[in-house]
């Protein structure tokens, strides 16, 4: 009888000092920090890229002719450059091509300026954007003037580089060894909105010298790039940011190809 209340005893001593134990982990847990903080984010985004014109554009076409076709506008709206591919599955007997128009101006020549002063005349030129090869039209023809690729060489002020008459022009635009390409930044002088291309000069053509060296004697004659420009014949363009480039199609239709009707689908897409 003894030995059975000195186990209960015991017992009882044990569930009391379990109790306590359980306490005071209790106690102790309900000190801890679990979390510091938490957040939940939402965003709406919306792509930088976006192309505005008509979807559909129908002609009656007779072998040989060219048409063109209704524009449409590329716009960036974003922070950043962006690279896309303009292409189309015009097939045999149709070729395709996109044009751009660019104005060009006189300005303030001034060697000391990043950036010269533009004055009031204008030239408009179309240019081929997208295309097998670089076609130039003068809109405002001006008698004894010449069209010219100006490509510039590095340290352009101090090392003047020469005129490429666009006849001559080979490849795309711009070349690789344009300063204009990568080395000089228009958008850090605040410039241009296209940060880099190549430029479009409409100079008298008697200010062309031998060599195609251009006498700068006669700048203040010279109507300079308003913006600078991209020619790609595989359609790949780099949109700048807050930049909208306008194309305009041509379709050239071959004299022999077969009476039908034939449907050509442009797209613009991301370089993949």
């Amino acid at each position: 009888m003894e030995e059975e209340k000195e186990k209960t005893k015991y017992n009882k001593k044990f569930l009391i000092f379990g109790v306590i134990g359980l306490f005071a982990i209790a106690v102790v847990s309900a000190g801890l920090v679990t979390n510091w903080f938490s957040q939940s984010s939402e965003f709406d985004v919306t792509n930088p890229i976006s192309v505005d014109g008509e979807t559909t554009f129908s002609d009656e076409v007779i072998g040989g002719d060219s048409v063109t076709g209704e524009d449409f506008t590329i716009s960036n709206d974003g922070s950043v450059e962006v690279n896309v591919v303009v292409s189309d599955d015009s097939g045999e007997g149709i070729t395709t091509s996109y044009s751009g128009v660019l104005e060009l101006t006189k300005k303030n020549v001034n060697f000391s300026s990043d950036v010269w002063e533009v004055l009031g005349n204008k030239v408009n030129v179309r240019y081929t954007v997208v295309g097998d090869s670089f076609v130039t039209e003068v809109l405002d023809v001006l008698e004894g003037y010449s069209l010219i690729y100006y490509k510039d060489n590095s340290d352009r002020f101090s090392n003047p580089a020469q005129a490429i008459l666009i006849g001559d022009v080979s490849g795309n635009l711009p070349y690789e060894t344009d300063g204009n390409a990568d080395e000089y930044d228009y958008c850090e002088t605040g410039e241009y909105a296209t940060c880099h291309g190549a430029k479009l000069w409409y100079v008298p053509t008697t200010a062309i010298l031998g060599e195609n060296e251009i006498d700068w004697s006669r700048a203040s004659e010279f109507y300079f790039e308003s913006s600078l420009i991209q020619y790609n014949s595989d359609g790949e363009l780099v949109m700048y940011p807050d930049v909208e480039l306008t194309l305009t199609p041509q379709y050239d239709f071959d004299v022999l190809l077969e009476s039908g009707i034939y449907t050509v689908t442009t797209e613009v897409n991301p370089v993949a």
